[in-house]
């Protein structure tokens, strides 16, 4: 039922995302779909939770390829946050205005939010990992709504300088 609900917000739009819609696309009946998830709302909880274990996960997995160093976690995060969109950063995209119309969901994603912020900040520093992290959440929304200033070559420089912040306890040298 999940991926047929990604399926619906990524090919008609999070606004056309409906439980009969859902029950459209996997082939199910309607009262299928309610027995999973008797609201949209539930959906939505479900589908933001999805996201947000994979995105922990891939952020896991690529801590483990790392040295155990102070600032291994936010390194991953912002490895994790600055790779090629995938799927999970399409549908999140996609869900922004529908998550944003509810205070109970939009609770979940400053918790989840600040779950991770623990994590990333845990042995570097608040300024550091805040930093970093209000920077990689920038560039990640830009360019998932195709509005980012920057060309490759910037690009590539913008990310060299928050892996250099994430691993190191020294800010980067910014050239003028």
């Amino acid at each position: 039922m999940l991926d047929a609900a990604v399926a619906v917000a990524l090919e008609q739009g999070a606004g056309r995302l409906t439980l009969d819609a859902v029950a459209k696309r996997a082939g199910a009946s309607k009262g299928g779909v309610m027995y999973n998830f008797p609201t949209k709302e539930a959906l939505l909880e479900a589908l933001l939770e999805r996201l947000t274990s994979h995105n922990r996960a891939a952020s896991e997995a690529l801590a483990a390829e790392l040295p155990d160093e102070p600032g291994r976690a936010l390194k991953a995060y912002v490895m994790n946050s600055v790779r090629e969109p995938d799927e999970d950063d399409r549908v999140s995209g996609a869900l922004v205005a529908v998550v944003n119309g509810s205070p109970e969901l939009m609770q979940r994603v400053a918790a989840y939010f600040a779950r991770r912020f623990e994590v990333i900040s845990s042995d570097v520093g608040f300024d550091r990992a805040a930093l970093t992290h209000v920077a990689t959440e920038g560039l990640w929304l830009m360019e998932l709504f195709q509005v980012s200033p920057f060309n490759a070559v910037q690009r590539a420089r913008v990310v060299q300088l928050l892996t250099e912040l994430a691993s190191t306890e020294t800010p980067p040298h910014v050239a003028p």
